[in-house]
């Protein structure tokens, strides 16, 4: 059997990188203020590792969608 050759959008890399960019910020600024109001019982590690990994992951997909939104506007799906 043969399988189809998916075609990849010119758009989706730099999507995805601007996304992960946004993450990469994001998650700077969680750790950040996390940092600057910890306590006496502050944040476990494992709990700043899981945020920063759903900042990060969230922040990609949002921007896959975005062009997605983008390709249906301007025609290109």
């Amino acid at each position: 059997m043969q399988q189809k050759e998916k075609t990849v959008s010119k758009l989706r890399r730099p999507f995805v990188a601007a996304g992960a960019i946004v993450g990469a910020v994001g998650s700077g600024f969680y750790l950040y203020h996390s940092a600057a109001r910890a306590t006496v019982g502050g944040d476990p590690v494992w709990t700043r590792f899981v945020n920063v990994a759903l900042i990060m992951f969230v922040s990609i997909y949002l921007a896959n969608l975005l062009r997605r939104g983008v390709e249906r506007f301007i025609g290109k799906g």
